[in-house]
């Protein structure tokens, strides 16, 4: 009898795992992001902390003047609605705020990892692509009394030539606040 139950219960466990199926989907290895921050000193900037922006740009950039002003313009917007979100109040007069925030963009072709680790301390490590161009988000928080940098990070990805304006400002707002979450934390 006990032989009888031993059965039933494993032709009952088979017939239900044979009836779960687990669809995985598949990661596009082409949408892929790597992220790496690090603290050099344990900072918080109570809400309500005025910040500025401070853009850093790459000699010798193989993008346009015109594409280049217009990819910081996004992610300048996007970091600024991320540290308004977070109750900071973001001022143009540098003498104002609390801390600085700074940020540079860059392809690969010109901007190498080994160059990123070696001036900023902070690589992602995204793995190249051969077919998909590679692009770095760099950024810093800088404290204004101590001149000190507070924080770093950066954000790796594969450049999408292919979304729209929408699309692609769906994907500055996700690599800027997957940046940021570590800062916020």
């Amino acid at each position: 009898m006990k032989s009888l139950q031993l059965s039933i219960t494993f032709i009952s466990l088979m017939v239900l795992t044979a009836c779960v199926q687990v669809v995985q989907t598949p990661i596009e290895r082409g949408s892929a992001l790597a992220v790496s921050s690090v603290w050099d000193i344990p900072t918080k900037y109570p809400p309500g902390s005025r910040f500025s922006l401070s853009p850093k740009y790459v000699d010798d950039a193989s993008l346009k003047p015109e594409q280049i002003k217009a990819i910081y313009h996004i992610y300048a917007q996007a970091i600024m609605e991320k540290f308004s979100d977070q109750d900071y109040h973001f001022t143009e007069n540098n003498h104002r705020a609390d801390f600085y925030i700074g940020f540079a963009i860059a392809l690969s072709d010109d901007l190498s990892d080994k160059t990123i680790s070696e001036k900023f301390g902070v690589t992602p490590g995204l793995q190249a692509k051969d077919e998909l161009k590679k692009g770095s988000f760099l950024m810093y928080v800088e404290d204004v009394n101590s001149r000190q940098r507070v924080w770093r990070g950066a954000v790796q990805g594969f450049v999408q030539k292919d979304y729209n304006s929408i699309e692609r400002k769906q994907r500055v707002d996700t690599i800027v606040m997957m940046v940021l979450s570590q800062f916020f934390k």
